[in-house]
């Protein structure tokens, strides 16, 4: 049983000399160190204990997967947005990191693996150009008839080329020849009447021949038809990849005025089309 704090406090004023009834009962009033304190005399455990989970609960919760989802990314990031990727980037400063390919993301950054490979298609098609230009070369030096017979006509117009600028003058200066007659009918000259016309048709024709280029470059992208650069239907047509020089293949047909182009097979980078005359 418990005595009241002022009942106890009565029996010890000053000049008081307790009796032991009363010390007995002032230290039954608390509880010993010795003797557990009886839960059901605690006020308050009882609510206390609400707010702590119970045993199984709590294990239920240590096993529950999704327990914090909603706060914390999970092991697997399968509760990841793209803005909560996005923001640990920026918190990570990696925003501009580059990635290589997986397994379901395409990377935005080569492989090592991938570069050289690119680096192996370089140099097989530099060997390959570098081969090709030795062919030219040494096509040039040979003994071909038909080269043999260009070189000789650019020649004669290096050589000659005074003589020609001369035969222009004379054909613009009004002298007698315009009153020399023809006998044939030089249709291919576009039928001159006298001489001063058949020498002027004459100097066109070989001005013409002296400008016309024996070979040119064109790029394109795609199937396509241009204005013949060297104006001749007799020419050789060849197409590479203007990044890798990797051959391509082409459908081509050419007339005097124009060059169809058609792809056989889709592009990636534009097309450097080679055109080289020939003689028929």
């Amino acid at each position: 049983m418990n005595t009241p704090l002022h009942t106890i406090f009565s029996w010890f004023q000053s000049g008081d000399f307790p009796t032991e009834a009363q010390f007995k009962a002032t230290f039954s009033s608390f509880y010993h160190k010795d003797y557990p304190i009886p839960v059901e005399n605690i006020e308050g455990l009882e609510d206390l204990s609400q707010l702590f989970a119970g045993s199984e609960a709590f294990q239920e919760h240590l096993s529950d997967s999704d327990a914090h989802s909603a706060h914390l990314a999970l092991l697997n990031a399968n509760n990841l947005t793209s803005a909560h990727v996005s923001n640990w980037k920026n918190k990570l400063g990696i925003v501009n990191a580059g990635i290589i390919d997986s397994t379901d993301q395409p990377g935005n950054v080569y492989t090592k693996t991938q570069t050289d490979g690119f680096v192996d298609e370089l140099k097989e098609a530099d060997t390959n150009l570098e081969s090709e230009i030795e062919n030219i070369k040494k096509l040039l030096l040979s003994n071909d008839l038909s080269l043999d017979e260009l070189q000789e006509i650019v020649d004669f117009i290096k050589k000659n080329r005074i003589d020609i600028e001369a035969l222009k003058a004379i054909s613009l200066e009004g002298t007698k020849e315009d009153k020399v007659k023809l006998l044939l009918d030089y249709s291919w000259l576009k039928s001159p009447k006298n001489q001063q016309e058949f020498n002027q048709q004459i100097y066109e024709k070989v001005l013409v021949i002296s400008e016309t280029p024996t070979s040119a470059l064109v790029q394109i992208t795609g199937s396509t038809v241009f204005t013949n650069p060297v104006e001749t239907e007799h020419v050789i047509i060849q197409a590479r990849d203007s990044v890798t020089g990797k051959k391509i293949n082409i459908d081509d047909y050419a007339t005097n005025q124009t060059i169809e182009i058609n792809m056989l097979g889709a592009i990636v980078n534009p097309i450097n089309i080679l055109i080289l005359k020939v003689k028929p």
